[in-house]
């Protein structure tokens, strides 16, 4: 069972975007997602509660879910084709603060944004700026697993039971 009260979750009571959302701890994983879903400080969905285990299983008690952009919708084809600039540097800015802040704990950077970058120019080059920048900071990239298209999977529970053996067996490696 998880105590939503130790959730974190920036902004607050925001239904059209999110720069942040998990755990503080001592050893810290920071998953990079395509864009926010429906979690928040009050509950987390099947995507978040996946990535608080996936950490759990690699020995990070604390976790953070980012985003390649921050705009809340459930479905990514749902994105805008243009996107809002002064948001997406927002977004950069506030993901290379979280890394250089000394009162963050994060040791593996996990990738899992899955195959729906595909879909936007724009999410491909933030992509690249954020793990530019994640490379400068001298941390490791993990996934758990590569789809066929080489993205990192997104760890949904469809994706993580249909093609990765299960959420209790999964380990992350290099990306």
């Amino acid at each position: 069972m998880n105590n939503y009260n130790d959730i974190i979750c920036n902004p607050l009571n925001d239904r059209n975007k999110r720069f942040l959302l998990g755990k503080k701890g001592v050893n810290e994983m920071m998953a990079i997602g395509l864009n926010p879903s429906t979690a928040s400080e009050k509950k987390l969905d099947p995507t978040s509660r996946n990535i608080q285990k996936i950490a759990r299983n690699n020995d990070c008690d604390g976790w953070w879910l980012v985003n390649l952009y921050p705009i809340r919708t459930s479905n990514p084809n749902n994105l805008p084709i243009k996107p809002n600039l002064m948001l997406a540097k927002k977004n950069f800015d506030f993901i290379s603060n979280l890394l250089q802040n000394p009162k963050f704990k994060i040791t593996k950077v996990l990738c899992c944004w899955g195959n729906h970058i595909d879909n936007h120019l724009y999410l491909k080059q933030q992509a690249l700026i954020i793990l530019e920048f994640i490379r400068e900071q001298n941390l490791n990239l993990y996934c758990i697993g590569k789809t066929k298209s080489g993205n990192p999977y997104h760890p949904s529970p469809m994706s993580v039971n249909n093609h990765l053996g299960g959420i209790n067996e999964l380990r992350i490696s290099q990306y």
